[in-house]
């Protein structure tokens, strides 16, 4: 698992922590402006590191961002944090269940294709859905190869060990979504009271109001 500093300041109070989806690169969220904020973003999952408490106890409130399949990490990565807010954004913590998960085959079977042809990074494709909402790049390339092994390694953890810890605040639902269902999504979120309907597709963050919306004022000094 990669962590990567695209903000640190010493007077930043608060931090904004991105786990990203699968096959995604820090250049998903580089364009969002979030002035005043550190901003850590976690990506390439092949192996995975809890957060620990004490590494970010300089901060005064800690904001999640989950997409897709990082939800299912930040259920084992962020569980020891002191989030302030923790957002879902397209996915669940369940992304190989059979009511509330992804069609997790058909898009194996759709990068194992890609790998065997030499395709490179989904979101750098322009004929995919999601690719047409991404803001320009270009992005950082990982090989189909990469990307398979990434989501190998995701489906057989998240098959072996999927629940729920973290307490969520809000969770954001595509209409739109191609990769998670968003009737699935519907079926999970609405269980536990949540859910938030936007017009987009499974690539979030061409909203980039979906997280400054989340935010506290810069130096807010009110506590949760």
């Amino acid at each position: 698992m990669q962590q990567i500093w695209l903000t640190q300041d010493a007077a930043n109070p608060d931090l904004i922590i991105y786990m990203l989806g699968w096959a995604a690169t820090p250049n998903a969220v580089r364009h969002i402006s979030t002035p005043g904020y550190d901003v850590l973003a976690c990506c390439n999952y092949t192996q995975l590191q809890v957060l620990r408490a004490q590494d970010f106890a300089r901060y005064r409130r800690i904001y999640l961002f989950a997409w897709s399949f990082g939800i299912w990490v930040a259920e084992h990565c962020c569980r020891e944090l002191p989030l302030y807010r923790a957002i879902a954004l397209n996915g669940t913590p369940f992304p190989t269940h059979p009511q509330w998960g992804m069609r997790l085959k058909a898009v194996l079977r759709s990068m194992r294709a890609m790998a065997k042809n030499g395709g490179g990074n989904p979101f750098n494709d322009g004929s995919a859905e999601a690719g047409r909402y991404m803001p320009a790049g270009p992005y950082a390339e990982r090989s189909a190869v990469q990307n398979v092994a990434e989501l190998e390694f995701l489906a057989a953890a998240a098959e072996a060990d999927s629940a729920a810890h973290l307490h969520w605040h809000r969770a954001y639902i595509a209409d739109k979504d191609e990769i998670f269902p968003p009737v699935r999504m519907w079926a999970y979120w609405q269980s536990v009271g949540l859910g938030t309907g936007f017009e987009s597709y499974h690539y979030p963050f061409a909203r980039p109001e979906l997280v400054q919306g989340e935010l506290a004022p810069a130096g807010d000094g009110e506590s949760a």
